[in-house]
């Protein structure tokens, strides 16, 4: 096959560039993967004869065993490279997998938690990692020494969509409100004045009918929901407790604590919140 030849097999004109001929051998490369019935040995012998000739300038045209040989190794070349990006591939889902299975086990041999507690909110700092949801966990243990497990998340939200790091961690926050499911919500008042008419969150007087004697009027917090009329005890407001004496916070933003209306630990919730007053 002549240089022509070459370039007209390979469906280019001589003015090609070395981008536009890789790219077009590597076309037919993932066609003849897709289909194993088309072949590649017209296609080969045309892409290795242009490669020859702009790396090597004229050769004899009868040097075949050269193009058969370069042809071989960027072939073995391209393989060996796809095959060790899928075995990479493949360690990196069963490393998930069975990192994943691990932890279902672990969680499985756990106690049942007493209080799932999602902290939502400016007041909270963007860096808090496991580490300080981890302290939060063992002060609320410290409080309540009856329980014995407390799973507590902490997540900053902000209001700010001028600085993108605060945009960025409003999307991840709205994520993990919309699928995670706490009994238990502790959010700055901004963020509770934005739920509470969306009647997720539950009256507190019909979990305990003590609680308007309990607790301080100054402390409670009511909302009506969307499409009512009638307002309800929903949130009590914490102005000081000790969850987070260890944990950097804007102490300056107000908290109030909401129970989830599908909460399973309603009374444990509860109990936590006036613990707290």
């Amino acid at each position: 096959m002549n240089l022509q030849e070459a370039y007209r097999c390979l469906d280019l004109s001589e003015d090609a560039t070395d981008e536009e001929i890789e790219k077009q051998y590597m076309r037919w490369i993932r066609k003849q993967k897709a289909d194993p019935s088309i072949s590649l040995d017209d296609k080969t012998e045309a892409y290795t004869r242009i490669r020859n000739h702009r790396d090597y300038g004229p050769i004899n045209e009868n040097d075949t065993m050269k193009d058969k040989a370069s042809h071989f190794f960027y072939y073995y070349k391209i393989h060996t490279v796809a095959a060790v990006i899928l075995v990479g591939v493949l360690i990196m889902v069963g490393s998930t997998i069975y990192s994943n299975y691990q932890e279902r086990q672990e969680l499985a041999a756990l106690p049942d938690a007493n209080v799932e507690i999602m902290f939502y909110g400016s007041f909270l700092h963007p860096g808090l990692d496991e580490e300080a949801e981890e302290v939060v966990e063992e002060t609320i243990l410290a409080l309540m020494p009856d329980w014995s497990r407390v799973d507590a998340t902490l997540t900053y939200h902000s209001t700010d969509t001028e600085n993108l790091l605060d945009v960025g961690a409003q999307q991840r926050s709205t994520v993990l409100l919309a699928t995670e499911r706490p009994d238990l919500y502790i959010f700055d008042e901004a963020s509770f004045q934005t739920f509470v008419g969306s009647g997720m969150f539950e009256p507190l007087d019909e979990i305990n009918d003590q609680v308007n004697e309990e607790v301080f009027a100054s402390s409670h917090v009511y909302g009506v929901e969307e499409g009512e009329s009638e307002e309800q005890l929903v949130g009590l407001k914490l102005d000081h407790h000790s969850l987070f004496d260890t944990i950097d916070i804007n102490d300056d933003v107000t908290q109030i604590a909401a129970i989830r209306k599908d909460a399973v630990n309603k009374e444990n919730a509860l109990q936590l919140i006036l613990t707290l007053q």
